[in-house]
């Protein structure tokens, strides 16, 4: 990938990440000319963005390219052409270059800032790297950072480096306020401190959703390995229906008198009218039949919204192994389709209150299918969920995928699908 990509170049362009091919990716901070050619070379090559990060999906294989353009550098007082001093070509290119050890601490300072004063064992060895081409390399940087407002975060930097141990909380946001104090243009100063706000209050969510042996687990495993190689780190989550029956417990008071306690919650299914996610104590009359289904909605809309609020700091991409469309499906199943129930109340506050994904996958599969992989399910309750999954698909706006289809053709199809939503 390198060597093709040196070959096209006819001018410097600096590798700032891990220099081939030691990294998982490759990445760069080209001018305008390299960064609008780049950019057309990738596309051509069948790569897809997502922001500045270029990756393509090749059955196993997963490549990445963060290209960054050297104009956001770019101020009243500072020319982004300085980034390219005291490059060095890297070992077998022409074109790929190595930055200067000045520039190396002003890419990790700027880098700093944005992940909020964390110092990653990456950035320090980058750091460690370019102090020994250059032991005087931080009086370089801080005169650089002057144009840039960056003083306060080389200084940072410094800090961060030379502890020993990781400053507190406390430490770096001090030292993120402490940018605006220092020398250097106030607008710069200004977006720079900005720049730390989080794009996003929660991870983007992912989820799969679907029957019983459909492959939703696999998918997730997969996705997940993918995500992490191109830089977003992705955590997996599993949210199954809440039936209320720890709930009933606590309100076991209200079926003194009924059936033996072991035998509130085992109806068999075949009876009519009766389900086994209906406590006797509410099934007496239709507003406890409708009082009861309202508590398992609200039961599930807590469910669902508590990993997704969860704070996760190191988290880009939360996966979802059933998700609220599955939740939905268990609902209408459980009350609408086996006691016959009118919710559409119910059906409405559930749609309008749970959390949607940012993208979302119905693994579909023929319940005879279904059930051959996993028998936890009659075939004809299968073919009734299904039904109730296609309905959900276009409420939720997912995307429908051939759970039949081989594993790695789906790898491939959900890989390019969540790289687009993201």
């Amino acid at each position: 990938m390198a060597t093709a990509l040196d070959a096209k170049l006819s001018e410097q362009v600096l590798v700032v990440g891990s220099p081939p091919p030691g990294g998982r990716d490759l990445d760069l901070l080209a001018r305008s000319d390299a960064h609008a050619d780049i950019a057309e070379w990738l596309s051509d090559a069948g790569f897809l963005r997502a922001r500045k990060t270029w990756a393509k999906f090749d059955g196993d294989s997963t490549y990445a390219v963060d290209l960054s353009p050297a104009e956001a550098w770019r101020s009243p007082t500072y020319d982004p052409t300085r980034l390219f001093r005291d490059a060095e070509p890297l070992p077998g290119y022409r074109h790929l270059m190595r930055p200067g050890p000045a520039t190396m601490l002003l890419l990790a300072a700027r880098g700093l800032v944005g992940r909020r004063g964390r110092l990653t064992d990456k950035s320090r060895a980058r750091v460690t790297a370019a102090l020994q081409r250059d032991p005087s390399a931080w009086v370089a940087a801080e005169q650089e950072a002057l144009a840039l407002g960056l003083v306060g975060a080389v200084r940072l930097l410094r800090t961060a480096f030379e502890a020993p141990r990781p400053l507190s909380s406390a430490a770096r946001a001090a030292g993120i306020i402490g940018i605006l104090r220092y020398d250097g243009p106030v607008r710069a100063k200004a977006r720079l401190v900005v720049s730390t706000r989080p794009r996003r209050y929660r991870p983007v969510i992912v989820s799969f959703s679907g029957l019983d042996g459909a492959g939703k687990s696999t998918q997730v495993s997969r996705l997940s390995d993918t995500l992490h190689h191109l830089g977003f780190p992705a955590a997996v989550q599993w949210v199954g229906f809440a039936n209320g029956q720890r709930l009933h417990a606590v309100l076991s008071h209200l079926d003194r008198g009924r059936e033996d306690t072991a035998r509130r919650w085992s109806f068999p299914e075949e009876t009519p009218g009766r389900e086994r996610f209906m406590p006797p104590g509410f099934d007496t009359n239709p507003v406890g039949r409708h009082a009861w289904v309202f508590t398992i909605t609200a039961l599930n809309l807590v469910r669902l919204w508590r990993p997704v609020l969860l704070p996760r700091p190191d988290t880009k991409v939360l996966i979802f192994d059933r998700f609220s469309p599955d939740s939905a499906v268990k609902l209408d199943y459980h009350y609408r389709h086996l006691r016959h129930l009118e919710i559409r109340w119910q059906r409405a506050v559930f749609r309008l209150a749970s959390p949607k994904p940012d993208v979302g996958f119905l693994l579909a599969v023929p319940s005879d299918t279904s059930y051959a992989r996993r028998e936890d399910w009659t075939p004809e309750k299968l073919a009734a969920m299904g039904e109730g999954y296609d309905e959900q698909a276009q409420s939720f706006g997912l995307i429908r995928l051939d759970g039949t289809d081989p594993v790695e053709s789906l790898c491939r199809q959900v890989a390019i699908a969540a790289w687009r939503g993201i």
